[in-house]
């Protein structure tokens, strides 16, 4: 297996911004600004052990689907700082579904790979039943 640092690799700044911007997209509701930050062959498995949602088309219609369930949003709030070893990068987030019937939150780690544009590859997301909890 190659090492991560063998590849070319976006900057340390860049990938934070990536994800920062993955947050903001998501507490704003924008399917456009989410599906932007993906290759053109981008995957997303959301939660780890589904299928992949493969492409721009996919990846979309995964998000749209989500806010569409949320009321329009997943306030999306960073837990410590983004964590990065060459094309691989992960951050830990809170996201508040606070306009969802019931609303929630929910903790999750997103592990992102990036190609040397600095464009997400894939993403993983994990999470499981015990980090959801009632916000009311």
């Amino acid at each position: 297996m190659a090492d991560p640092l063998d590849e070319p690799a976006p900057t340390p700044a860049h990938i934070r911004a990536v994800f920062a911007q993955y947050a903001a997209a998501l507490s704003a509701g924008d399917t456009e600004a989410l599906v932007a930050l993906f290759a053109p062959d981008g995957t997303l498995e959301d939660p780890i052990g589904t299928p992949p949602h493969v492409g721009p088309a996919a990846i979309g219609r995964f998000f749209q689907q989500g806010f569409d369930a949320t009321g329009g949003r997943i306030l999306f709030r960073p837990q410590g700082d983004v964590r990065i070893r060459g094309v691989h990068a992960a951050c830990a987030f809170t996201a508040t579904c606070d306009r969802a019937d019931p609303p929630f939150e929910v903790d999750t780690l997103d592990i992102a790979r990036f190609d040397p544009q600095g464009r997400i590859v894939s993403m993983l997301a994990i999470l499981g039943p015990s980090n959801f909890r009632p916000l009311r």
